[in-house]
């Protein structure tokens, strides 16, 4: 019994010898390791005569920035027409001086303009 453990282990080894490559190929530990502590493992490859590493580049300059485009200011609303100081005699005056519609905070409102009483006058154009 004690024999064919013996065999057996025997035969394990000569098989994983044959089936072996021929070169190491050892897998690095350091490659199952975190980054940042991968960096702290020395490597084992340091050439005494190698030249040192060149220093980095300095960073390049950041592109310069274009200036912020100003939307340019809205025009100016047209001034209202003006109405007469007593107010428009009708509709058809407020339509042709292009006040129409008359709202009742507006100059030129009047209630005789204003015929449903909801605080616009001259709705309907009566040209």
């Amino acid at each position: 019994m004690k024999f064919r453990r013996i065999v057996a282990a025997t035969l394990g080894c000569v098989a994983l010898t044959v089936a072996a490559p021929s070169t190491a190929s050892a897998f690095p530990l350091v490659d199952l390791l975190p980054k940042g502590i991968a960096d702290l493992v020395p490597s084992g490859s340091f050439n005494p005569f190698a030249p040192p590493p060149a220093p980095p580049a300095p960073p390049a300059p950041p592109a310069p920035q274009a200036a912020p485009q100003v939307a340019p200011a809205p025009p100016a609303p047209r001034p209202a027409p003006s109405a007469p100081s007593g107010g428009f005699k009708n509709c058809t005056e407020a339509w042709n001086a292009g006040a129409a519609p008359v709202h009742r905070n507006d100059p030129g409102y009047a209630p005789r303009l204003d015929r449903d009483n909801d605080g616009i006058g001259c709705e309907r154009d009566p040209r």
